[in-house]
């Protein structure tokens, strides 16, 4: 596996555990943790959105080496 390859997959993972994070402080915000863990939610998932176009650019910018 190469350095590019390492470098897709760690992104692929960092976005899955930010997905988690997420879904635990939408857990919190339920249980009445207040306010605060709906924004860290959100903020989780736009990071996650955000690392999966992160990875798609990366893939299609490194494709010819």
């Amino acid at each position: 596996m190469n350095l590019r390859w390492v470098h897709a997959m760690l992104i692929l993972f960092s976005a899955a555990l930010a997905v988690l994070f997420g879904v635990y402080c939408l857990g919190l915000y339920r249980e009445g943790y207040g306010s605060g863990s709906l924004v860290a939610a959100v903020v989780a998932f736009a990071t996650s959105a955000g690392l999966i176009a992160y990875d798609s650019w990366f893939l299609r910018k490194t494709r010819t080496l």
